[in-house]
């Protein structure tokens, strides 16, 4: 092959590279092309997702709920999250409530994670640790005010593994929540070790200056008989000390369940207007163990000067002082500290659950409650023997031990301003020894249940006791209300049987009712009789009256002339309290009821109700 010329390889290399230029030419035209492509294609699912975006968005439209405002689905998920309970069926150791939300669509989950106050509820339900819920709770709340609730699953007090995780969960808890405690508004803590409950103890006493949100506190224990070895929650002593601190405080909110009231600060119970005690009694021996004293609660009390509403749950006090005034049929034991009744200048409502009737009186005695309102109490059957240590409980004053021995009757009580009174009993004893020593001047609403468990094949025949057995001073001329709840009441002086718990004609129950209150003119009243589901029925009677004494009482003059009359409201007994003599005559003189409402009663037909209608009572049937 003949050798090319310097001039015709040129040539050729120039052909070849108008050749390259014309291919990378048209290869630039190709990825224009198809940048075109990918850009058209880029618009088409563009348009594809906002085309299926308008679909979703019309389908859900179906729903109701989402034709609501993004606001008012706001409210309904903080509803859900503070009323809901599934996070403890589910076994969760966090509260699933806005988890749950979060993952049902794309405009609740941005509607979550937009509210601050729908993560405010961090709670630990578990004995082991985890820090990422918590974390997360915390980090999503915000600013918001924060819930705090730790409750494990209760455990056996022996088993020292479950003890030492409950232990490590609730240090890392409140060492998670040491930098947020200002926000902080409610503590709710249930433990079973003492040691645990040691932790929030010492928060509350050395970072006290930071709950300036705290509104609500709640301390329990979870088993029946905590012990306290190796805390020093028995000696600690917060109520003793010298100076008390200037910290302001808005807790209006306290529960103590078997700790003792002692550890709590003064400076938080300044404020504290709603107060919940329950110490049910022990059912183990195994000490230490804490005792609840009446000086103890009379000391605690003192320093709650704005308290209103006052709960005691299975709680009466061992009685370890004395009045420093005897009443009659006293004595006087120098083991004990003497003390002064303690004045409750707010309290207004009083509710007491599980109490021994012989308590009621002494523990009534140590307090004054000139503004006290409603009292509720659930009055228990008295054990034979109590496993209580050597001191005076309730009444008894020569075997302290003994449920028997019991001190004679010292003295009353008159209730000056109590209008409510609902009193839920076991039997009628129960119900005449614990209110006989009270006067009730001007109760206005007066309710008694029967509190009892009724056996299989039960006839419901709880009788009612006559008000002359049951109150001091059964006259009550201030009573509108009268409540009967599974009890049976009966007409006259002797009992027959007339039972509003049982089908019988309606004029015979009625008859019983006016027997029970017979001490008043005629006057314009009217009764509520309703059943509840599956239980007997609850009778309601409303009596539109007041009593006044037909005879005025006369009074010696100061200067020694003839005596005159009195005015009825100066009226004095005995007892100091104003009397309110009803002459015979008109005290058997049943009050007549003008309109009686049947609402959902199947113990009274139509028919039987109507029978009223001869004795000029209006009835409504429903």
């Amino acid at each position: 092959m003949p050798k090319k010329s310097c001039v015709a390889i040129d040539h050729e290399i120039e052909i070849l590279q108008a050749q390259i230029a014309i291919l990378k030419r048209r290869e630039d035209d190709f990825v224009r092309i198809l940048e075109d492509m990918a850009r058209l294609r880029d618009s088409v699912k563009a348009e594809q997702v906002a085309l299926a975006s308008q679909v979703t968005e019309l389908e859900s439209q179906r729903n109701p709920i989402n034709w609501l405002p993004s606001e008012l689905l706001i409210q309904i998920f903080v509803s859900v999250t503070e009323d809901n309970d599934s996070d403890t069926s589910a076994g969760l150791a966090y509260n699933s409530s806005p988890v749950i939300i979060s993952h049902v669509c794309r405009r609740w989950r941005k509607l979550a994670f937009a509210t601050s106050i729908l993560w405010s509820r961090v709670s630990f339900r578990s004995r082991k640790w985890l820090t990422s819920p918590v974390c997360a709770f915390i980090n999503r709340s915000g600013s918001s005010l924060l819930d705090l609730t730790f409750s494990p699953p209760p455990y056996h007090v022996d088993d020292t593994d479950a003890a030492e995780d409950e232990w490590h969960a609730s240090e890392s808890l409140l060492l998670t929540l040491s930098t947020h405690l200002s926000r902080v508004r409610s503590i709710t803590f249930e433990c079973t070790s003492s040691a645990s409950m040691r932790h929030i103890v010492e928060v509350l006493i050395d970072h006290l200056h930071e709950l300036k949100s705290l509104r609500s506190l709640d301390l329990s224990f979870a088993s029946l008989a905590p012990c306290f070895a190796g805390t020093p929650l028995l000696v600690l002593d917060e109520l003793g000390r010298g100076t008390l601190p200037d910290t302001p405080s808005i807790l209006t909110y306290l529960r103590l369940q078997q700790l003792p009231p002692r550890v709590i600060s003064p400076s938080l119970l300044r404020s504290v207007q709603t107060l919940e005690l329950s110490f049910p009694q022990r059912r183990s021996q195994r000490p230490p163990q804490y005792i609840l004293r009446m000086s103890h609660m009379h000391h605690f009390l003192s320093f709650i000067p704005e308290l209103q509403d006052l709960v005691l749950v299975e709680t009466t006090p061992l009685r370890d002082v004395v009045l420093e005034e005897r009443s009659e049929g006293q004595t006087v034991d120098n083991r004990f500290t003497v003390v002064a009744p303690l004045e409750l200048s707010k309290l207004r409502s009083l509710t007491w659950k599980f109490a021994y009737p012989r308590d009621v009186y002494t523990f009534m005695s140590f307090f004054g409650m000139p503004t006290l309102e409603r009292w509720e109490i659930l009055i228990a059957n008295s054990p034979t023997k109590r496993n209580d240590v050597g001191s005076l409980r309730g009444n008894h004053w020569q075997e302290p031990d003994s449920f028997i021995q019991a001190e004679p009757l010292g003295g009353a009580l008159s209730m000056t301003t109590l209008k409510d009174l609902c009193v839920s009993c076991q039997d009628g004893d129960s119900l005449i020894s614990s209110l006989r020593q009270f006067f009730f001047p001007v109760l206005e609403q007066l309710e008694f249940a029967y509190a009892g468990k009724c056996p299989p094949n039960c006839d419901h025949k709880h009788p009612l006791p006559r008000l002359d057995y049951v109150f001091r001073d059964p006259r009550l001329p201030h009573l509108t209300h009268f409540t009967l709840s599974h009890h049976d009441v009966f007409t006259g002086p002797h009992i027959i049987d007339a039972d509003i718990n049982t089908k019988q004609h309606v004029d015979v129950a009625l008859e019983s009712v006016q027997t029970v209150f017979a001490r008043a003119q005629p006057a314009a009243s009217s009764m509520l009789m309703k059943a509840q589901k599956d239980v007997p029925s609850v009778v309601s009677t409303v009596l539109g009256r007041k009593i006044r004494p037909l005879k005025k009482p006369r009074m010696a003059s100061p200067r020694g002339g003839p005596s005159s009359p009195a005015k009825p409201d100066t009226m004095q007994n005995s007892h100091g309290t104003p009397s309110t003599l009803i002459p015979i005559e008109e005290a058997l003189r049943p009050v007549r009821i003008a309109c009686v409402d049947v609402d959902d009663c199947p113990q009274i037909t139509e028919d039987e109700a109507l029978l009223l209608e001869e004795f000029g009572t209006v009835v409504v049937y429903r």
